[in-house]
Formats: C-alpha cells, structure tokens, sequence
C-alpha cells in the first residue's frame, strides 16, 4: 500500500485514516459467523473530524473498535499515516459510552494511568494532570474525588482527559454523550469543538443524533444496517468556529434531510428484504 502523503515533499501533519475494504464477522457459537463489516473504504485526513451514523446494531462501534486496534479485521485494511493498525496503538484514543473509570482510584489517578503504565515519574504526571484537565474543563477541586462521587459529565470529562493522555494522533469516541441531558450534551458538543481547535486531533464519533454529528463534523458517513457498508458521505459545508445556532443554517437543514432520507431508505430496504424472506416459494405455494 503507498503511504499516505501529502506529496509535495513536505511532512504531513500525524493521524491521517484509511480503511480499504475492511470487513469483520463475529464468530457465532454454532461455528459459524456474523457478519458485521462489509467492503468499509474511508480516507480520513489529519485533523479532519468524521461522524457515524446508522442503524442499532449496524457496527458503528465495531467499526471503531477495528481502527482502535483491539479487534482485527477478517479483511482489508486500516492504517493510520504510513503503518498498519495491527493491535492497541498509543496515537489512537478511544473514549466508550460509559466512561469505564477504575472505582477505587481517584479522578487525578484514573486521568494519569496511561502515564504511570508508560513510565512516568510522579512530577511529569502531576504536570501533565494540570495540563490535561485545563484542556477538558475539569475542575481540579474534583481530581482527588473517585469516581462514584463525582456526577456524568464530570466523570466523562475524566475520561476524555484519560484519553488524551499521551496525546493521540486520532480520537475516537463511541456515543460519549448519550447519557447526557440535551443542554449538557450541546455543551460538551462545542467544548469538544474547542478542544479539537487546541489540540488539532483527528476525530471519529458515534452517534445517533443527525443534529450532534452536523454541529461538530466535517463530513457525515451513513452506514447501512448490518452487515455495514457506506450509503453516503455527506459533507457539512459549514464555517468554523460553530455554534448551536449553526443548525438553523440551510445547509445544516439538507444536510439534515439527506442524512435523514438514506437512513430512512435503507431502513425501508431492510424491512422488504424481511418481509420478503418470510414469503413462501413458489414450490412451497404449489406443495
């Protein structure tokens, strides 16, 4: 495979995504598979920031868990600049749906582990600590408290930092905001926005809001239901900085429309297809 490159003898800028034919299959009891992937091809420029959509169930979060490194391809590829995604890479950070903090240690403990695992001595985390939970909007009264005395949003912000540790070339987040109400949700949408200016990260995010990916992405990538592949790759023309207003814009609202009407439509496409399987043969009809 050529390196990704900007090809004019200059360095390009780390954390450029891209997946060629990439599929996946769970391995069913029976000894046989379930397919979840199928036929994914994705360029993802650094610093570029993607959205996922589609269906429950299609693989979105497969889909990250692959170009994380912690589950292998049955086919394709992902890389990441000029290297294969072989296992857990340091340049990439993944951010779950629940924030998934270690109970017994403190938020200032849990932010700085992936330092500690990677050998840092104390006064080198007590300074990326401060560093870290400047740039995520933790309050630092809170990082001595563990994690069941701290609230959702604070916890998640916990996680972030975490994430962010050894700052990764590409950030990828699966449905982090869910669990928030929507006015927090809206925050933490431009604050990521914010952070994203300051650190210049590559991002791939989950979500089912079609008003969440638009506010924060460059392009919106539509996945079909399982087993998933590319119905559309939808470009948000918008300007930046955004802000919640930004949704109101025309473009915004077709972008909105278009995201929404590919999801419909396949979703009615997976609907006749079942409803068709169900139908009897024309030789169970004549028997």
């Amino acid at each position: 495979m050529t390196a990704l490159g900007s090809g004019n003898g200059a360095s390009p800028a780390p954390g450029a995504l891209r997946l060629r034919g990439l599929s996946f299959a769970f391995a069913t009891h029976g000894g046989g598979s379930l397919p979840v992937l199928d036929g994914i091809d994705l360029a993802i420029p650094a610093g570029g920031i993607v959205a996922l959509v589609g269906p429950n169930g299609c693989g979105k979060s497969t889909l990250l868990r692959v170009i994380a490194g912690l589950l292998q391809p049955g086919g394709g590829e992902a890389w990441i600049d000029a290297r294969p995604i072989i296992g857990p890479d340091p340049r990439i950070g993944l951010v779950f749906q629940e924030p998934r903090l270690l109970p017994w240690r403190s938020a200032a403990d849990n932010i700085t582990y992936p330092l500690e695992l990677a050998g840092w001595p104390p006064d080198r985390r007590r300074e990326r600590l401060a560093t870290l939970s400047e740039l995520v909007g933790l309050d630092p009264a809170v990082t001595a408290s563990r994690p069941a005395e701290l609230s959702g949003g604070t916890r998640q912000r916990v996680a972030l930092a975490r994430s962010l540790a050894l700052e990764p070339e590409v950030l990828l987040l699966d449905e982090p905001f869910s669990a928030l109400d929507a006015l927090t949700r809206e925050r933490f949408d431009l604050e990521l926005l914010r952070l994203w200016q300051r650190a210049a990260t590559t991002i791939v995010i989950v979500t089912h809001s079609i008003p969440e990916a638009i506010l924060v992405a460059d392009r919106v990538v539509v996945l079909s239901a399982r087993p998933a592949g590319i119905v559309a790759d939808v470009t948000i023309d918008l300007p930046r900085p955004r802000a919640i207003a930004a949704l109101d814009d025309a473009v915004a609202v077709r972008a909105s429309h278009r995201i929404r009407r590919q999801l419909e439509d396949d979703e009615a496409d997976e609907t006749a297809g079942a409803r068709a399987a169900t139908l009897p043969t024309p030789t169970e009809l004549a028997s």
